[in-house]
């Protein structure tokens, strides 16, 4: 384990956490381990292994980040009373056409917008998983947002006129 101590501090620094700075180490291990028998075509480790890091360390951010912003709007919820009925209703409504729109996409980016915002998986697990090229993923997830957004447009101007 010779990079443990520089990836601890790249991690610490960038998580502010020991015990989570611990946990991304032990997670960019394991991540080489799995990917042990391609390293060789790589010419320096120790900044594939900074990255990974990295990488690893902005995903968890970007996860606690969304976290917190759904338990601040849950707490809001919580301070303004309960929904009324009509509240209620209309929440379960947009729920309902968000899910209608993504039973609509192709089945590639169908299966990737699932995966990405209803089950909260990074890229990279999404990537392992479907057996993708990252950078095919997120082209993916770009196209199908701008395929529901373009449906919600439409939908909207048709209920305007």
């Amino acid at each position: 384990m010779p990079l443990s101590s520089r990836l601890y501090r790249l991690a610490y620094r960038m998580m502010g956490n020991p015990e989570e700075a611990e946990d991304v180490v032990q997670e960019v291990y394991l991540k080489l381990w799995k990917m042990r028998s391609e390293l060789r075509q790589y010419r320096n480790l120790e900044a594939l292994s900074v990255r990974i890091t990295r990488n690893y360390c902005l995903d968890q951010l970007r996860r606690r980040k969304k976290n917190l912003e759904v338990t601040s709007h849950e707490q809001n919820l919580y301070n303004n009373g309960p929904e009324t009925p009509d509240q209620l209703m209309e929440s379960e409504e947009k729920a309902n056409m968000v899910h209608n729109l993504i039973e609509t996409l192709p089945e590639p980016q169908r299966s990737i917008v699932h995966l990405r915002h209803l089950e909260g998986k990074d890229y990279e697990e999404i990537s392992e998983m479907l057996n993708m090229n990252v950078n095919a993923i997120r082209v993916n997830i770009s196209r199908a947002r701008k395929q529901m957004r373009e449906k919600l447009e439409k939908q909207y101007s048709s209920w305007r006129m």
